[in-house]
């Protein structure tokens, strides 16, 4: 079922028009992916929409309900259209007033973008601010603000220059963490896969805080950075040089002692390859350097030079790293 041919039997359904059959088709369709929830994302519903389907699941709700106890001469003696009015009263209150107003004030459109391997992408929202996303990154921001706050969703790593508006404070959402500021620039770093989320200060002042506990919040300075451990919502503050992390940014690899297993999920990311150890342990080598916009190979090469490491290519996107373990003393 397409998005609109659902949102169309959903009117029909709380308009009181829809066939035993049509009902039965909902339903299914319904009950197949309400676990899921990613259909929900990707077809980035308006809140009308959702508001629409938040009433259809109240009216399951009771439906079910009534089943279960035998109550159901509510539902034989109501009519649909009462019964979507009382549910709105009931389960969805204010946001009954917003269902109304829509057509005088539309909901703002959402946006995402997103990079995948060896893709990084500038994005500049509609209140001025530049957000650059680095490769398998995702940002959704609304098309306009038009609320008090200016919010955006991050998901990966991304550097925001804040247009400056003290009336409307700019929050970025991602994987826990809520970062707050005026106008400022910084660094979020927020995979999903990872356990922890690090928020870099390059100018101004940035205020963070676990979403669940916004009583654990810090404010940070310029070369300050927050890491933000997701299992078990803590923050720390520490001071940090800025070009390890911020070097990206100007397309350089910044290379710092660090060991070759993280370098290599660096070179994965940007180059959009897939590189292998033929000895686990060489992950454990460190190496330095900076590699400004150059070539794979130019940084394969001198990763051989510098460690004796030799490196050769299975297919054009596959690379193993082969030799022996290094000293790092």
């Amino acid at each position: 079922m397409t998005k609109e041919e659902f949102l169309k039997l959903l009117d029909r359904y709380l308009a009181g028009k829809c066939t035993a059959a049509e009902r039965q088709s909902l339903d299914r369709f319904f009950a197949t992916f309400q676990e899921d929830g990613s259909w929900q994302e990707s077809w980035r519903l308006t809140e009308r929409e959702r508001i629409k389907l938040d009433i259809y699941t109240s009216l399951n709700r009771q439906i079910e309900e009534e089943q279960a106890t035998g109550f159901s001469v509510w539902r034989r003696a109501v009519p649909m259209v009462l019964r979507v009015a009382a549910t709105v009263v009931v389960a969805l209150g204010l946001g009954w007033l917003a269902y109304t107003r829509f057509d005088a004030e539309p909901s703002p459109r959402y946006i995402t973008q997103k990079t995948v391997r060896g893709q990084r992408a500038t994005v500049t929202l509609a209140d001025g601010s530049v957000v650059r996303l680095n490769a398998q990154s995702q940002i959704t921001y609304p098309e306009k603000f038009t609320t008090d706050t200016r919010e955006v969703q991050l998901t990966g790593e991304a550097f925001f220059d804040v247009h400056r508006d003290p009336e409307h404070p700019f929050i970025v959402h991602a994987q826990g963490l809520k970062t707050s500021v005026l106008g400022t620039s910084f660094n979020i770093r927020a995979e999903a896969s990872a356990a922890t989320v690090q928020v870099t200060v390059k100018t101004g002042s940035v205020q963070v805080e676990p979403e669940a506990n916004d009583s654990r919040r810090l404010v940070l300075a310029p070369a300050q950075q927050a890491t933000y451990t997701r299992a078990d919502a803590s923050l720390t503050r520490q001071t940090v040089a800025l070009e390890r992390y911020l070097a990206w940014t100007d397309d350089i690899i910044y290379l710092d002692n660090t060991p070759i297993r993280e370098m290599v999920e660096t070179l994965e990311k940007w180059y959009g390859v897939t590189i292998s150890l033929e000895q686990e342990a060489l992950g454990n080598c460190l190496i330095s350097g900076k590699y400004k916009s150059d070539q794979l190979v130019n940084i394969l090469e001198g990763l051989e030079f510098m460690q004796g490491i030799t490196y050769r290519f299975v297919n054009n996107r596959t690379i193993i790293l082969s030799g022996n373990p290094c000293n790092n003393n």
